[in-house]
């Protein structure tokens, strides 16, 4: 009995709105982060001897413990919407996907313990009758700040190895334009720089993940029309 060749696997086009959503999401998470960090750096001075005073003058306040409060939730959602939006960029990366995804997650969850150790001084200070804001508790504080932009370093740190990947990618695929491939690496290279230019990276790579979430939804639009019968 001859033998029968296994009949070839169907194509399946993807679906015209996979790039939609995960595009909405890097619009969504990258508004988030601006706003999340422009609330993060509203911090006290850290440095000279006058840290402690001017500590304890910033947490002592309601306005300055419902902003960290609120900074804290913004910063955990534009990280799970980084996610989300994380997994449709590294498709147009090709064979350099792994590269994105891993250096996407180490933001993401560096992005998400920076906002915890950040503000969560004041946020128990908020919720706890026991936990005075005082001159001793303060240390706390300035210490929990470290902590929180050293975060920030490793999760810029950790956006600078997926945007070299992209970078990389747009040699070697027009799925990633050529401008998203270069601004990447701008950020990516000045995110190098780690404890002097971590301030402001964050909102560098939130610019360009507005460009990036728009070029997910405009190529859902064109597979969309490309779908659409004549």
């Amino acid at each position: 009995m001859a033998s029968q060749s296994p009949e070839p696997a169907p194509h399946v086009e993807p679906a015209p709105h996979r790039d939609l959503w995960p595009g909405i999401a890097g619009l969504a998470a990258a508004a988030l982060l601006i706003t999340g960090h422009v609330l993060w750096m509203r911090t006290p001075d850290l440095e000279g001897s006058g840290a402690i005073r001017r500590v304890v003058l910033f947490y002592v306040k309601d306005s300055s413990q419902h902003l960290a409060e609120a900074a804290t939730l913004i910063l955990l959602a534009a990280g799970m919407l980084f996610l989300f939006f994380l997994v449709a960029v590294a498709r147009l990366a090709g064979n350099r996907s792994h590269l994105v995804l891993v250096g996407g997650t180490v933001f993401a969850v560096f992005l998400m313990v920076a906002a915890i150790t950040g503000n969560i001084f004041a946020v128990t200070a908020d919720h706890s009758d026991v936990f005075p804001v005082i001159p001793v508790t303060s240390l706390a504080a300035i210490l929990l700040l470290y902590v929180a932009y050293g975060a920030i370093i490793a999760a810029m740190a950790g956006a600078a190895v997926m945007l070299f990947a992209l970078w990389r990618a747009a040699q070697d695929t027009p799925s990633v334009p050529a401008w998203l491939g270069w601004a990447g690496f701008v950020v990516a290279v000045l995110s190098l720089a780690g404890p002097l230019t971590a301030w402001f990276t964050p909102l560098l790579l939130a610019l360009w993940m507005l460009g990036a979430g728009g070029l997910l939804i405009l190529n859902a639009r064109a597979r969309e029309g490309e779908g659409r019968p004549t």
